[in-house]
């Protein structure tokens, strides 16, 4: 069995859907991968209207599962943009 391994991904909407603009890594554990999700600004997505999209996604033997969803402005996908890049900086630099 392997380790699953877990995703930020950015998504747009546009006509036919959404389209991936953006994707993260966040690393193999799921609680610091939830831990860092939840710091995010935005709502809760549900019903697919969101312009700006950010799923948290755990990707385990070429299956993608998203785990969560949030619906952004831009504005809000700016600030969670400088917050994952500060906490991945901190999880790969100053957690070893």
């Amino acid at each position: 069995m392997t380790s699953a391994s877990y995703e930020i991904i950015m998504n747009m909407r546009v006509p036919e859907g959404y389209i991936e603009t953006g994707r993260f890594f966040i690393g193999t554990d799921k609680e610091t991968a939830c831990e860092m999700f939840a710091r995010l600004q935005g709502t809760p997505a549900l019903t697919g209207t969101a312009m700006l999209r950010m799923d948290l996604v755990a990707q385990e033997e070429g299956i993608a599962t998203v785990i969560q969803t949030l619906g952004c402005t831009l504005c809000e996908v700016s600030e969670n943009m400088k917050t994952i890049m500060k906490e991945t900086f901190k999880m790969l630099n100053l957690n070893s």
